[in-house]
């Protein structure tokens, strides 16, 4: 079973062009569960090896789930992961090796709708501004604020992508659809000191660990920047996370009257409905100015 679940991530990968990150997710999500079959035979519960993953029935699968709950996983998590399961099934049934899909009519829980968190401008500034933040730190801040990158864009980005006369960036997103996003006057400067003060050029990688003279540069990996950002947290006194930048990249141009559109189009969003949930802030947010101006005593 282990052998076609990397023949399945193959296929995913030839055929469906998922990222690399995708890739890991689903390996993730599926080898956790095949490794919980293995330990449920073992322990006398079914019959283990390929077997037992090729004829399940709903019973094993509910047990999964009751299991990924007291493990304390989130509903999105756990959708996540049966998302990725149910797939693999798919693939099985296709290839003859399972006669059913045990999850096919499975009865899934319910996404709690939760508005994302964003930043005021008050508290990039405070990071933008601060003393102890390195400046390759600040640069990743002021990228994936000002440009509402994804962490994954931030860490593939190459210097060559970038075009400081022209005022944009050339950002390659999900399934490999480019896309440009302009850069502002402040983002420019940033980025142009950072260049100058590292003399990286070309194709070297935006964000690189710089090694001895001579030698290339490494990029910093997506891991490490959520790790960077996450140390970030102290500084603001709340949760952050590289998301937590592109959500207020995307509000705050709502909030300062950009078109639907437009957003969804920096954001790199295939579908509209996506960038949707951000006007739901922005309703909140002239809520609330709306509040402060006539709520008060006359």
């Amino acid at each position: 079973m282990y052998f076609i679940l990397s023949e399945y991530l193959h296929h995913l990968s030839q055929e469906r062009g998922y990222s690399p990150h995708t890739l890991e997710a689903y390996e993730r999500d599926i080898l956790a569960f095949l490794n919980y079959l293995d330990a449920l035979g073992q322990s006398g519960g079914q019959e283990s090896g390929p077997v037992s993953a090729a004829h399940l029935n709903r019973r094993e699968i509910n047990r999964y789930l009751a299991e990924l709950r007291q493990r304390g996983n989130a509903t999105t998590s756990i959708l996540r992961k049966i998302s990725s399961i149910k797939g693999f099934y798919e693939y099985l049934q296709v290839k003859g090796l399972a006669q059913e899909n045990p999850l096919a009519l499975l009865e899934l829980p319910k996404r709690r709708k939760t508005l994302p968190k964003v930043l005021s401008v008050a508290e990039v500034s405070r990071l933008l501004n601060c003393e102890t933040l390195g400046r390759q730190d600040k640069l990743i801040v002021e990228l994936l604020y000002a440009c509402g990158l994804r962490v994954s864009e931030l860490a593939s980005l190459r210097v060559k992508a970038i075009e400081l006369s022209g005022g944009y960036i050339r950002v390659l997103g999900k399934g490999g659809k480019e896309r440009l996003i302009p850069l502002g006057e402040v983002s420019t400067a940033i980025v142009r000191q950072y260049l100058a003060d590292t003399g990286l050029k070309g194709n070297d990688p935006l964000l690189a660990s710089m090694r001895s003279e001579g030698q290339p540069t490494e990029p910093i990996n997506r891991r490490e920047i959520w790790q960077r950002v996450k140390g970030m947290q102290g500084i603001l006194g709340r949760d952050v996370s590289p998301h937590t930048f592109r959500h207020s990249f995307a509000t705050h141009l709502l909030e300062n009257g950009a078109d639907l559109r437009v957003v969804q189009e920096l954001l790199g969003h295939s579908d509209i409905s996506t960038t949707q949930i951000y006007t739901q802030i922005s309703k909140r947010h002239v809520k609330q100015m709306h509040q402060n101006v006539f709520d008060q005593p006359v």
